[in-house]
């Protein structure tokens, strides 16, 4: 579960959120499913950034966070074992 809180404080709940591309975020709403493995979302998350940057998916320019049961922000070596897979 997501919550989205835009510039003026207004928030709401949702499944995922692609944030500053409206192609990326019509993109997730598409492939996005609540039966998706932590591995599927992963490649989901970076096929969809690598298809709306025009620059090369780094560790350094895409981030990749896991939310529950604790948070936990990816290293940019784990960050690389997920794009090196796409």
């Amino acid at each position: 579960m997501v919550y989205y809180t835009d510039p003026s404080g207004t928030f709401w709940q949702c499944n995922a959120q692609a944030i500053g591309s409206e192609g990326a975020d019509s993109s997730l709403q598409e492939q996005f499913s609540k039966d998706l493995t932590l591995q599927e979302a992963k490649t989901i998350d970076l096929s969809i950034l690598k298809q709306v940057i025009e620059e090369k998916v780094t560790p350094n320019n895409g981030d990749i966070a896991k939310g529950a049961p604790t948070y936990h922000l990816y290293t940019p070596s784990e960050v690389e074992a997920v794009i090196t897979g796409l």
